[in-house]
């Protein structure tokens, strides 16, 4: 890499994207760079195979199923996992017509409903494949027991379709197992923090906290991506600074969330004076109101009240969707006052004297005497006026109060900066600012 960096060498001959696709062929298993390279034990195909035998063996009564995903060596001549894979499992007693290639289908899709239907009925215990033939789409839950990830994907996505065929509906497992395997000191180390990377960058967009170039975990999707990668690397200490590095990134977002609700609230305050002065004219003018009708309240006679009445129930049906508010008359000292934009199905009127009131009718007939319920109730509407000037009083209290408190999760970053700044010393390395 130092090589490709400084230009020692042609782009033609070796550049970093040849790099990182070796460095992830390596880091899965070194025969895969190397067919006569010598392995060690503990790798990643045996790791697997020992865990994939152990829960084949746990789960003989109920028939448990297996996924097994590796995208970056399938089934070809040579040296690859999919045969590596199933070489161990045999030898590890897993009879071979219990495992199976979702390769070796095809594209025929009646043999891919076969294969999936021997997975459900557990005929087939173990089915290897790929993110792309093995994710979206795939319905063999009901058995499913475990996955296992040999390898990692590119896409944050990728790891949520496979995780996403036995996290469903219809598997029959109560407890079931993710395996997630990693070389330490490898290339995993950068595969992991690219995943993670991407999946921050997701997260924070769709959350709307995308706004400013440091990044923060979230979600516990991309703090455990963090975990895994600082374990690949090897050093204990790397795993505990990316814990406390996630920790600063989550409370600088809830303090940052802290600051925009205060900033709310201040201006939420400083609206609330002219609200309460609002509805304490409101109060006097609703007093003025209901004394000039407690004076001044006509009693119509019956044919008086039934013209004024098919005057109104006419008017309120004519006026649905007029782009204009109109005085339709003055009725018991009140103007009303027909609406713009009225819909018709819920129809209703403005009466304005010394105040303006807003008058439910209802689609149905009776409009008058809504009218009139509603006049009656006068000292009903003004208490409620009273209720809502209560209300502003208790919330211009309560925000006052609020804001004089000090900004939350202060102590705690102070803190955490500290321990991080501590912990890098230690590591003897230079980290960018949190």
């Amino acid at each position: 890499a130092d090589d490709v960096r400084n230009r020692r060498v042609s782009r033609d001959e070796d550049n970093m994207l040849k790099i990182t696709g070796d460095g992830r062929k390596a880091a899965l298993d070194l025969r895969l760079m190397d067919e006569g390279a010598v392995t060690s034990g503990g790798n990643k195909a045996q790791s697997c195979a020992d865990a994939v035998a152990e829960v084949y063996r746990k789960t003989m009564d109920i028939r448990g199923t297996q996924l097994i995903f590796c995208d970056s060596s399938t089934p070809k001549p040579g040296f690859n996992m999919y045969g590596e894979m199933k070489r161990l499992l045999m030898a590890r007693g897993i009879p071979e017509a219990e495992i199976a290639f979702i390769h070796d289908v095809g594209d025929s899709s009646k043999r891919r409903d076969k294969l999936f239907d021997d997975v459900r009925n557990g005929t087939v215990r173990v089915l290897i494949g790929s993110t792309f033939k093995l994710g979206m789409g795939v319905n063999v839950q009901e058995r499913l027991i475990a996955i296992h990830h040999l390898d990692l994907p590119w896409r944050p996505s990728d790891m949520v379709q496979r995780e996403g065929r036995i996290l469903r509906q219809g598997n029959t497992n109560p407890l079931v197992y993710i395996y997630r395997y990693i070389t330490e000191g490898s290339f995993d180390a950068y595969s992991w923090q690219l995943l993670e990377t991407k999946q921050r960058f997701i997260e924070q967009l769709l959350a709307g906290s995308l706004k400013d170039r440091e990044g923060g975990d979230i979600d516990s999707v991309a703090l455990s991506y963090a975990e895994v990668k600082a374990l690949s690397i090897g050093n204990p200490r790397l795993k505990e600074r990316v814990e406390l590095s996630n920790k600063l990134s989550r409370l600088s977002i809830l303090q940052r969330s802290a600051l925009e609700m205060r900033e709310e609230m201040a201006r939420r305050l400083n609206d609330l004076p002219d609200k309460i002065r609002n509805q304490n004219t409101a109060v006097k003018r609703c007093n003025l109101d209901i004394k000039a009708y407690s004076e001044s309240k006509v009693e119509y006679t019956p044919e008086q009240a039934r013209e004024i009445r098919e005057l109104i129930d006419r008017a309120i049906k004519a006026n649905a969707a007029v782009p204009m508010e109109t005085e339709l008359m003055v009725y018991q000292g009140f103007k009303i006052i027909l609406p713009a934009y009225m819909s018709a199905d819920k129809p209703y009127v403005n009466l304005v004297r010394e105040g303006r009131y807003y008058v439910p009718l209802g689609a149905e007939l009776g409009m008058k005497r809504r009218i009139d319920n509603f006049l009656d109730s006068l000292k009903s509407q003004r208490d409620k006026f009273r209720e809502v000037v209560k209300k502003y009083r208790e919330e211009f209290r309560t925000i006052s109060e609020e804001l004089q408190k000090p900004l939350l999760y202060g102590d705690e970053i102070a803190e955490a900066r500290e321990a991080l700044k501590r912990l890098d010393e230690e590591l003897g390395v230079e980290f960018p600012e949190e």
